[in-house]
């Protein structure tokens, strides 16, 4: 059996090209803003950019471990419409902004749900 016909028939090929991909976050994101994220928080695909605008929740959601919602959710976080955020970063690509507390990334967050602070 050759290295190639192993690799399919154990699924090791998927991890590999998972492994790849992975890679390419890092690479993304050099050269631009590199915040620092906690536990499960998947790095932007395209980096970070810089906010400069405090932002308020103005309808209720949920945190999420990347700019996509079907990623997953930050468990046992949920924000309330009204309540202020610390935005970290905007996503390039993206209308996503990176939340944190203590200057650390803890989820991702639409900026459909969120409001400029006047």
């Amino acid at each position: 059996m050759s290295v190639k016909a192993t690799l399919r028939s154990t699924g090791m090929l998927a991890v590999t090209i998972v492994l790849l991909l992975g890679g390419g976050y890092a690479f993304a994101q050099s050269g631009g803003l590199n915040p620092r994220l906690s536990g499960d928080i998947v790095p932007a695909p395209n980096g970070y950019e810089a906010v400069a605008v405090k932002y308020i929740v103005t309808r209720s959601t949920d945190l999420y471990i990347s700019p996509f919602i079907w990623a997953g959710k930050v468990l046992g976080v949920h924000l309330n419409a009204g309540k202020s955020v610390d935005a970290l970063a905007k996503l390039n690509g993206y209308d996503w902004l990176l939340v944190g507390k203590n200057g650390t990334g803890i989820g991702y967050v639409p900026i459909s749900a969120l409001s400029p602070v006047k």
